[in-house]
């Protein structure tokens, strides 16, 4: 009977975390989509933005900010828009802080959402072969320099990486920092482009978004090496856990053994 009883409470609560999960990450987007439809998704986003700060400046900072935890928490927002209307509204310094404080807080959501809610909901969300992939990634002794890879390298898919890295073995300030210091270039590239916006300097926006797109390309056809750069790295690892792992076993069978 009792467990009956507790089996039905861990169901509950398994349903619960669930119901919690597609809240925050469904939930979020529906409701952003709702309030400001397409426009989310437009060219012409980052202008709306603007044109918030500008009429609420007393907050604007706190709203960048907050924009932008949202951004990594849910994660199909585009985050480029966010970065360009700081970078228009406080400058370069000022948009970088902004813009890491919002992914230091969003990533640090992510984490511990899942870490609370477990790997299962993970699996239901985002799909079990995917997070096995990333998970064990993470894992390895080289998991925080592919965790600093996969954020600095553009065209590699990063979305889901905040919440695998909730269910591996990865502690949270290695995996904080490595995300944080990936992310940095592919920011202050959007930075620019509000800065250079705000002066119209469109041919330092042009040249901008053309180094920008070749990287991009450069990435997009170099995908399949630099997965398995990353695949490497995983795997490099454990042949030299296994490896070591047998010599100590072969050293402990010639140990002497005393009766």
């Amino acid at each position: 009977m009792a467990d009956n009883r507790q089996a039905k409470q861990k169901r509950i609560i398994a349903i619960l975390k669930l119901a919690l999960l597609v809240l925050i990450i469904v939930g979020v987007p529906l409701f952003l989509y709702a309030r400001y439809g397409g426009e989310i998704f437009s060219e012409h986003f980052a202008q709306d933005i603007i044109s918030y700060l500008e009429s609420h400046r007393s907050e604007s900072f706190a709203t960048v900010v907050l924009l932008q935890a949202i951004q990594v928490v849910v994660c199909i927002l585009p985050g480029q828009p966010i970065q360009i209307a700081g970078s228009y509204m406080f400058g370069i310094g000022g948009a970088l802080l902004a813009s890491l404080l919002g992914a230091i807080i969003g990533a640090t959501i992510a984490f511990i959402i899942s870490r609370v809610l477990g790997r299962s909901a993970m699996h239901v969300l985002f799909g079990e072969e995917k997070m096995n992939y990333y998970r064990e990634k993470l894992n390895s002794a080289r998991g925080i320099l592919i965790v600093f890879l996969i954020y600095l390298i553009p065209g590699i898919p990063k979305d889901l990486t905040a919440y695998a890295a909730g269910i591996s073995e990865m502690r949270f300030v290695p995996f904080l920092t490595a995300s944080t210091v990936g992310r940095i270039p592919a920011m202050m590239g959007s930075i620019l482009v509000g800065f250079f916006f705000k002066r119209k300097n469109y041919t330092a926006i042009a040249i901008l978004c053309v180094v920008s797109l070749l990287i991009v390309v450069i990435c997009f056809i170099k995908r399949k090496a630099i997965l398995k750069l990353l695949d490497d790295l995983s795997e490099k690892e454990a042949k030299l856990e296994e490896e070591l792992e047998a010599e100590i076993e072969e050293r402990v069978a010639k140990f002497p053994h005393h009766q």
